[in-house]
């Protein structure tokens, strides 16, 4: 699916965030679509996150419109009762159980406030390759770390991707916040290790103001230092990083961008932030989070229309430039990662 090759949507064996902790409870499901597929989201007896599923085999009623009974799911249109492993375990109008009567439970595992699941082959279900929470800064000393907002996208997962690498758009999409004409002069500088695929841009010679000035409480000469990190096929994490002349740090945050496909034209999208200063400061982060909303709001509205655009488009084309070196990298990670499934 454009921009990735034809025939190409989204690597399924791999952890893709699917929610917050905090929304599930043995009273609802929850339901959201991932890949294309539905799931039913909860937790049992013990607490424990549970996702299932989200259709029944019967006839296809949507599981998260069911009772929690206990551990399990009972279908809210025919009462067919479904375990935590995915097993039928009541059928009211017969005793027998088919076997094939089940759904798929899929490997769920909560790290910081974020559930992680697994939609492809349980057996690969590793849970070492989550990206570090630590090397994130979501759970490390000194910072704080904040889950801030969630929304479903109506454009293809890879459109949010290319806004999140290539950061160039800051200076014109988020002018007067947190971009500034710096971010789009500055050449990146593209680097790759096993764990991310990173974007670096260094200003030596920026004045803060705005935004900026406010939350670090500082008007004078910085060093900037941008990075991005993208954790393939679905985490981006942004670093900011100011100095004074001479190497002082000011202050840093980050942001951490979790991109989850729910269907070829739809994306889950989970935004979290971090800092590492006035970290008790409440009123500091009312304020940031005010002003990240603003300009996450401001990326769906552009990722949404270039969805409509491109879906307009016969054959959907491309003018790339400089700037656009992460993002293709980037695009070009996630392609092999699927032709490797596909191998």
């Amino acid at each position: 699916m454009w921009p990735l090759q034809p025939g190409y949507d989204y690597p399924r064996d791999q952890w893709y965030v699917a929610g917050w902790s905090r929304e599930l409870n043995n009273e609802r499901p929850v339901e959201r679509w991932f890949l294309g597929d539905p799931v039913a989201l909860y937790r049992d007896t013990d607490g424990k996150a549970i996702a299932l599923e989200g259709r029944c085999p019967h006839r296809n009623y949507p599981l998260a419109k069911s009772i929690i009974r206990g551990d399990a799911l009972e279908c809210g249109y025919h009462g067919f009762t479904f375990g935590p492993d995915g097993r039928c375990v009541r059928i009211p109008s017969q005793e027998v159980i088919p076997a094939v009567c089940r759904v798929k439970a899929y490997p769920l595992v909560e790290k910081w406030e974020w559930l992680w699941i697994w939609m492809g082959d349980p057996a690969k279900a590793d849970e070492s390759l989550i990206p570090d929470h630590d090397e994130m800064r979501l759970i490390s000393p000194g910072w704080v770390a904040v889950p801030a907002l969630d929304r479903v996208l109506k454009c293809r997962p890879q459109l949010l991707h290319e806004n999140l690498t290539d950061i160039s758009h800051l200076a014109f999409l988020h002018s007067g916040t947190i971009g500034t004409e710096a971010i789009a002069a500055t050449k990146v500088e593209v680097t790759q290790n096993e764990n991310f695929l990173r974007g670096s841009r260094f200003i030596p010679d920026e004045t803060l103001t705005g935004f900026f000035a406010q939350v670090l409480g500082y008007d004078g000469p910085v060093e900037r230092l941008v990075l991005i990190d993208f954790y393939a096929p679905s985490v981006h994490v942004a670093l900011e990083s100011f100095r004074k002349p001479g190497g002082e740090v000011i202050g840093e945050f980050r942001v951490h961008h979790a991109v989850t496909p729910a269907a070829p034209d739809r994306t889950n999208y989970f935004f979290a932030w971090s800092r590492s200063f006035a970290i008790q400061d409440q009123g500091l982060t009312d304020t940031m989070n005010s002003v990240f909303a603003g300009a996450i709001q401001q990326d769906v509205e552009a990722t949404e229309d270039i969805e409509r655009m491109v879906a307009a488009m016969a054959t959907p084309t491309e003018l790339l430039v400089r700037a656009d070196d992460h993002s293709i990298r980037a695009r070009r990670w996630i392609e092999k990662m699927i032709e490797a499934e596909r191998a």
